[in-house]
């Protein structure tokens, strides 16, 4: 999310007081108590607006306007990789800005929606699927299962992970908000046995099989209305997110592409030895800016278009495109944002005052942390340094406790104690991960989990404090109508590290406290040099209002 902080001039006669300013860039009250607010909720509503706290955010906000001064300075807003930050940042707040001004306020949340994922927040669904990086490759797959072929021999052919390959492409039980949005509400949609698809989600297309489907069998009205609030929230964000997934679905299935400017801009980006040779001064690719590079259902995208958009596109991303079809995905995402774009500008919300300050600061903000990567990478650390740190901090540098756990997740505390059963009673606990976890990513992993610091397994209460190797644990409600089962694979009693296996943290650490003395530094002399203005008084007279 982008917060909307005003950074604009003011004098002490404004409406709204100024705080501190550097430059044309100033923290207001209102600007502070939004901060404080932000915050407030971020840590659990435990923060007080005490005078300590009001200092800490202020100068936290403000420090990143010095910092972005400095930026300025030293002319990194010039260099190479920074020229069209600006605008790639305009472009992601304004594409923002149509979804939230012009495709979202269309969405109605009915009834039947809260009733449906009320439903779904109580069911889970069993899914395979053969995946396609293209929709034209995804539609051969569907072919070919529609003229006899097995889904199980295709998983075969088109997937590397073994365990999607031995098992026809299973990605096992699932529930709402666990797989994409648009594989989600396929997989929902359709009943057991059925096979939808080409279905675009975020990482290419896929044709969906539904296998199984599992859900509560007591479903209450009184649990429907005292869920109601959060539904109503819950089905807004899904159907926002299909929306914006159909929307552009659609988009990008109108494109008509002009082939001949595609082979001209892959031969331009062949020829580039550079980043700055991506850039749009040297496209020369000898067209007129009304040139049509593609067409789609709402219009053309012209050689005008594409040179705006080139400017909005990281030069890395450009750079990895080695073949028509890695040119034709590229031009269809500079198309659809200029699009919306298009559209932002046509309904002149790029003019609202809140839009500009948005993109201003987030300019700024990203300006402040090249300059803090800047100084980190400055810094130099010498052996010395580092074993003396090692000696005067040994109790510092410990290999916490180590564990490693093998899991079933299940939907019931009966299904959940049934398997724990089994598996006290000699039953194989990989095999009951094969046959009874309702989790497709332990699938994938045998119910494998990786190794973490006995610290921070705190989700698994007292048990934990008596866990041996190879002991199972009894099962845990994780949330609701979520059951996790439990078996203890391996333990690594802590350990003090040798110098050499703490050499990593220990540079760390030296840096991290080197870092803060240079920032600091860096900080109170742009301050001097641009003159700085902080009214303390004014910042503990203020009185921020929960």
């Amino acid at each position: 999310m982008l917060t909307v902080l005003s950074c604009s001039v003011n004098d002490k006669s404004s409406s709204d007081p100024i705080l501190a300013q550097i430059n044309d860039y100033a923290v207001s009250e209102s600007h502070l108590e939004t901060s404080f607010r932000e915050l407030y909720y971020r840590t659990g509503q435990s923060l007080r607006p005490d005078a300590a706290t009001k200092k800490s955010i202020l100068d936290s906000e403000f420090n990143t306007y010095v910092l972005a001064v400095h930026a300025q300075d030293i002319g990194l807003d010039r260099e190479a990789d920074f020229e069209h930050l600006y605008a790639q940042i305009q472009g992601r707040v304004w594409t923002e800005e149509f979804k939230l001004q012009l495709l979202y306020p269309e969405i109605v949340v009915t009834e039947s929606n809260l009733r449906d994922y009320f439903v779904r927040f109580n069911t889970k669904v069993r899914a395979a699927h053969l995946y396609a990086s293209t929709r034209e490759d995804s539609e051969r797959l569907l072919a070919r299962l529609q003229s006899g072929e097995s889904f199980e021999d295709l998983a075969q052919e088109v997937f590397i992970n073994e365990y999607m390959r031995e098992h026809g492409g299973d990605v096992g039980f699932f529930t709402t908000d666990e797989m994409d949005v648009a594989f989600e509400e396929a997989a929902f949609t359709h009943t057991p046995g059925e096979i939808v698809g080409p279905v675009a989600t975020a990482q290419g297309y896929s044709i969906i099989k539904v296998t199984d489907r599992i859900q509560n069998p007591i479903l209450t009205e009184a649990d429907f209305q005292r869920q109601k609030p959060e539904l109503e929230q819950y089905a807004r964000k899904k159907l926002q997110q299909l929306a914006e997934r159909t929307h552009m679905d659609r988009f990008l299935q109108s494109i008509v592409l002009n082939e001949e400017v595609s082979a001209r801009i892959l031969e331009h980006v062949k020829s580039t030895t550079s980043m700055e040779q991506v850039g749009v001064n040297d496209l020369e690719l000898g067209l007129k800016v009304d040139e049509v590079v593609l067409e789609h259902q709402f219009g053309a995208f012209s050689v005008g278009n594409l040179e705006e958009e080139w400017a909005r596109t990281p030069a890395t991303f450009i750079l990895q495109m080695q073949n028509l079809e890695d040119v034709e995905a590229v031009l269809s995402g500079m198309a659809y944002r200029s699009y919306m774009i298009e559209q932002v500008k046509d309904k002149g919300i790029h003019t609202q005052e809140a839009i500009q300050a948005s993109v201003q600061e987030t300019y700024l903000n990203a300006l402040a942390r090249e300059v803090e990567n800047r100084i980190k990478q400055s810094i130099e650390v010498t052996p010395a340094e580092m074993f003396s740190m090692y000696s005067n901090n040994r109790d510092r540098f410990v290999r916490d406790k180590q564990v490693q756990l093998q899991r079933i997740v299940l939907s019931s505390e009966e299904n959940a104690r049934k398997v724990y059963a089994l598996a006290k009673s000699g039953k194989d606990f990989g095999e009951l991960v094969k046959s009874y976890t309702e989790s497709n990513q332990d699938l994938m992993v045998n119910g494998i989990q990786e190794t973490e610091s006995w610290s921070r397994l705190g989700h698994l209460g007292k048990q934990l404090q008596s866990v041996e190797e190879g002991l199972v644990l009894e099962p845990i409600e994780y949330q609701t109508n979520e059951y996790h089962l439990y078996k203890c694979i391996r333990i690594d009693e802590a350990v003090a590290l040798s110098f050499e296996e703490a050499e990593e943290q220990i540079r760390a650490v030296i840096i991290e406290q080197k870092f803060r003395t240079e920032r600091s530094n860096v900080i109170a002399q742009v301050k001097n040099k641009h003159n700085a203005y902080m009214d303390i008084g004014r910042l503990e007279e203020l009185n921020i209002e929960i």
